[in-house]
C-alpha cells in the first residue's frame, strides 16, 4: 500500500470532467476554504455548510465506529477536512483526491497535523487489496463518471470484514442551481445519487450488507435493507383510498383468523413519518455498506475483571509486593499491545488517601505478557512503589484499556489494599 505524499505528472491527461476537477481549486479560488473546512475561515459565513460538514461526520464515526488501530479511507478528501479530524480523534486516515491542489491545500491546514495523502483516481485506487478497515466518503462519489467502477475499487481495498459509508447529495441534486452553475462554469459533473441504484451497485460491487440511514441523525442503531426502503417508496407514494382499502382487506382476514402475523404498518409507524422519512433519504442519502454480512446476534463489547490481591513486603525499601490474579469476565480478548497506542490492556494501581479520595490516577502500571481471551487468567507479581509521605493510603487494583476507559468506569469491580506509611 502507498502511504507517501505523492503527486499527479504535470502532463497526465485526464478524460473531460476528471480533469476538471484537478482544476476546481485553482479556478474557484476557494483556498482559503478548504483549509479551514469544516469551519468558517476569515471574513466568510459558512454557518449552514460547516453544520452540515460536521453532522454528516459525527454521524459517519458513530455508524463506522472506527478502531485506535483502524486505517481509514477518506474517500474525494479535497482538502483533507474529515482526515485531519480523525487524527485529532487519535484515528489513522489517508486521504485520497484525484485534485494535487486539493491536497496541498489539506497539508497547509493550520491545525498542521501530519495528513497522509495520495492523489488517485476513484475508479483505480492506488492502494493494495484489503489495505483498509474502514472507508468514509462525503459528498464525493457522485463527481464520479463511472460510479459502478469506484464502489468495486472501494470494495476491493477495504478487507473482509472492512466497512464504507457514503452521505451523498440525492434526487434533483444535478438541476439544482448551485450543480448546473459549477457544470457550466467549471466543468465538474454533478450527478443525483438514488437510493435504489445505488444500493444495487453497492450489492454489485461485492458489498454483502448494505444499509439505509433514515434516522441516522436521532437513532444510529435504526437501518432499512433496500427490500425494506422499496416497501417504503411504494407506501410513500400510495394514496389514502388504496390504504383504506388495504387495511379493510386485513380486517376482512383477521375476521376469519387469518393475517395476525404483526401490527400493519401504517398503523405501526404512521404515513407522515413514513413520507418524511422517504424525502430526506431521497434528497441526502445515508448509506452503510459493509464487505461481510451483518451478524444479528453480535453484542456489544462488555469489559470487565475479576481481581484478587494478596500482599507481601517488598524486595526494595519503600515498595510493597503485590500478587494479582484477574480473570476476563467480559467477552473481548485483552489485547497486550496496539499499534496505535491505544487501546491495549493493562493492570493499573490507583493510589488514594485514607479516607478513599483519589490522589493519583495513574500512580503504577503493569503490562500484560500476552493476550488474554474471554474467562482466561492473568497473573502478575511485582513491587509497586509506596508514597514518601506518612499517613493512610488505599492502592486500588483495576484494569485499563488504555487511552480508552478503566474498567471500574463500566462496571467492573477493582481490588483494594490499605497501607500505612510509617
Amino acid at each position: 500500500m502507498c502511504t507517501s505524499w505523492m503527486l499527479l505528472s504535470s502532463g497526465m491527461a485526464l478524460p473531460g470532467t476528471k480533469q476538471a476537477e484537478t482544476e476546481y481549486l485553482a479556478r474557484t479560488g476557494s483556498a482559503l476554504w478548504e483549509q479551514a473546512k469544516p469551519f468558517s475561515h476569515a471574513g466568510a459565513d459558512t454557518l449552514g455548510e460547516s453544520a452540515q460538514l460536521l453532522h454528516d461526520f459525527s454521524v459517519a464515526m458513530l455508524m463506522l465506529q472506527p478502531g485506535p488501530d483502524d486505517l481509514i479511507l477518506d474517500l474525494g478528501a479535497g482538502g483533507c477536512w474529515c482526515s485531519d479530524l480523525l487524527g485529532r480523534l487519535n484515528r489513522r486516515a489517508i486521504a485520497v483526491d484525484i485534485s494535487v491542489d486539493m491536497l496541498r491545500a489539506g497539508r497547509e491546514r493550520p491545525t498542521g497535523g501530519a495528513i497522509q495523502a495520495v492523489t488517485g483516481d476513484f475508479e483505480a485506487l492506488p492502494f493494495r487489496t484489503g489495505s483498509f478497515q474502514k472507508a468514509v466518503c462525503l459528498s464525493a462519489i457522485h463527481h464520479v463518471p463511472d460510479i459502478g467502477a469506484a464502489l468495486k475499487e472501494i470494495a476491493r481495498v477495504l478487507d473482509d470484514s472492512g466497512v464504507a459509508f457514503f452521505s451523498e447529495p440525492g434526487k434533483g441534486h444535478a438541476e439544482a442551481p448551485y450543480s448546473t452553475a459549477a457544470m457550466r462554469d467549471f466543468g465538474v459533473l454533478e450527478q443525483d445519487i438514488l437510493v435504489s441504484d445505488f444500493t444495487r451497485m453497492c450489492s454489485e460491487a461485492g458489498f454483502q450488507d448494505v444499509r439505509l440511514k433514515p434516522l441516522s441523525y436521532t437513532l444510529p442503531g435504526f437501518d432499512l435493507p433496500p427490500e425494506q426502503w422499496d416497501g417504503w417508496t411504494r407506501l410513500a407514494g400510495s394514496t389514502r383510498s388504496h390504504r383504506l382499502l388495504a387495511k379493510v382487506y386485513r380486517a376482512g382476514l383477521q375476521l376469519f383468523g387469518l393475517g395476525k402475523k404483526g401490527p400493519m404498518f401504517e398503523e405501526a409507524l404512521g404515513m407522515t413519518v413514513v413520507r418524511t422519512l422517504h424525502h430526506a433519504m431521497e434528497d441526502h442519502p445515508i448509506v452503510v455498506a459493509s464487505k461481510a454480512p451483518r451478524d444479528a446476534s453480535a453484542t456489544p463489547l462488555v469489559r470487565g475483571a475479576r481481581i484478587e490481591v494478596s500482599t507481601a513486603p517488598g524486595s526494595a525499601p519503600g515498595t510493597l509486593h503485590l500478587v494479582v490474579k484477574t480473570v476476563n469476565s467480559g467477552n473481548g480478548a485483552w489485547r497486550a499491545t496496539s499499534r496505535s497506542g491505544l487501546g491495549h490492556v493493562a493492570l493499573g494501581v490507583q493510589l488514594l488517601d485514607g479516607g478513599g479520595r483519589l490522589l493519583s490516577r495513574d500512580y503504577h502500571r503493569v503490562r500484560l505478557s500476552g493476550d488474554v481471551g474471554p474467562g482466561e487468567a492473568a497473573a502478575f507479581e511485582f513491587d509497586c512503589p509506596l508514597p514518601r509521605d506518612q499517613g493512610a493510603y488505599v492502592l486500588k487494583v483495576d484494569m485499563v484499556a488504555e487511552g480508552i476507559v478503566w474498567f471500574e468506569a463500566v462496571g467492573s469491580a477493582t481490588a483494594s489494599v490499605p497501607v500505612d506509611v510509617a
